[in-house]
């Protein structure tokens, strides 16, 4: 399977015909698809030791974080982060104020992974919604993680949604696909829409879309964040 890319304007160089490469499209895989590479032809593991040896991996991660340890494998690197404001210096955490967060990223056995991965440049679309780079301003974050209730501001393309339409705006998709709808909109322009996080988010992983109806369509245009974002 091949990357799908896309060139956009390039607003951070000071040359007009700069551009830059945008994600605009890739496949996903889960734990189905996992075990049934694990498992293939050949392979001296079954489905259920698979999916015992995955649950254990899990869990033995999980134990080591709720002590509050760091992870360094070759396989993922873990670190705590705080998230919310300390007023002053004397602050001190409070939960409901603060949070302990988790930050991954991919260990050093990937470090040459993307050296493989195949691409495919496409046209961009004219009139699908394009959202770029999700701030969160409470944790200070970027295409990272959400603050319910903080306010968020989304930059990207192509963002004049009809938020009087029920249809459109700014929608948060969890883990069981159900749709949340961003209610509050503070300032909205075509590059950029400033907005409350709906507070009653649980903590989950969440796929921002950017939906759009035009005039001339029944069909909605809907932009994806590449990045998901954590509660």
């Amino acid at each position: 399977m091949k990357i799908k890319y896309c060139l956009l304007d390039n607003p951070v160089t000071p040359d007009k015909d700069d551009r830059r490469g945008q994600v605009s499209g890739y496949e996903t895989v889960s734990e189905p698809e996992i075990f049934e590479y694990m498992t293939r032809k050949g392979s001296a593991i079954t489905v259920a030791e698979a999916k015992a040896n995955y649950e254990e991996i899990i869990g033995t991660v999980d134990y080591f974080l709720k002590l509050g340890y760091g992870i360094n494998t070759e396989f993922v690197n873990i670190r705590p982060v705080i998230t919310g404001v300390f007023h002053d210096d004397d602050d001190k955490f409070e939960d409901g104020r603060h949070k302990i967060k988790f930050r991954a990223q991919l260990g050093r056995r990937y470090n040459h992974t993307a050296d493989d991965v195949k691409v495919e440049k496409v046209a961009p679309s004219s009139n699908t919604p394009l959202p770029v780079t999700f701030e969160d301003v409470a944790s200070a974050t970027i295409n990272d993680m959400m603050t319910p209730g903080g306010t968020a501001r989304l930059t990207g393309m192509r963002l004049n949604f009809k938020q009087s339409d029920p249809q459109q705006g700014i929608f948060l998709i969890d883990s069981a696909k159900k749709a949340h709808r961003v209610e509050l909109i503070l300032s909205q322009k075509g590059t950029q829409v400033v907005f409350q996080i709906p507070a009653g988010l649980a903590p989950d992983e969440y796929k921002l879309e950017v939906r759009f109806l035009s005039k001339d369509s029944k069909t909605l245009k809907i932009g994806v964040l590449t990045e998901r974002l954590s509660v």
